[in-house]
């Protein structure tokens, strides 16, 4: 094509019209396109989705066998340069790459954390739900008796004897066991 493209600017009359047809690589390279003849742009009677033709006015984009877009030819052959320098940037060259391993390592981590969690969910109590209630239940009544005090401090300071002191602790304890 790139010789085709030599002789259409070697020749200098524009009042020709002579183009070729085009269609796009499949590779995916949107300025790869091949050479075909008028037949291969079409599917039996229906024309093909998206082709070119190539003349030394331009290229010409058609859709559903409408012209959609026109570029002069040196303005094509600039943004195809221009395309052919850019995807050889390391960046480019190593972005498929770097894109299946990111969501390779990513699938990976995911999958990870779905086995702990799964393992967590069977192996803790606190995530069932007719054992979250229970344990519930069991903390707040851990730290309510942890609020209670089961020694009778003496807060005004006197001192007491023995005895008082040993009746004290034993009303204290009385308190808390009808408390509980």
């Amino acid at each position: 094509m790139d010789k085709y493209i030599e002789l259409l600017l070697d020749s200098k009359s524009e009042e020709e019209t002579v183009f070729v047809y085009l269609l796009p690589n499949p590779n995916g390279d949107p300025y790869d396109l091949i050479v075909c003849s008028y037949s291969d742009t079409r599917e039996g009677i229906q024309p093909k989705d998206k082709y070119y033709t190539l003349s030394g006015k331009g290229l010409t984009l058609y859709e559903n066998d409408m012209p959609v877009e026109f570029l002069s030819l040196g303005q094509w052959l600039i943004e195809r340069d221009s395309y052919n320098h850019i995807k050889e940037l390391d960046f480019f060259k190593k972005f498929k790459k770097w894109k299946f391993m990111r969501m390779w390592k990513k699938t990976i981590k995911h999958q990870n954390r779905m086995k702990a969690q799964n393992s967590l969910e069977e192996k803790l109590f606190f995530l069932q739900d007719h054992f979250s209630d229970h344990l519930f239940t069991h903390r707040k009544y851990m730290l309510e008796m942890q609020k209670q005090k089961f020694v009778d401090t003496c807060e005004t300071g006197d001192t007491k004897k023995i005895d008082e002191f040993a009746e004290s602790q034993q009303k204290k304890i009385g308190d808390i066991q009808d408390e509980i």
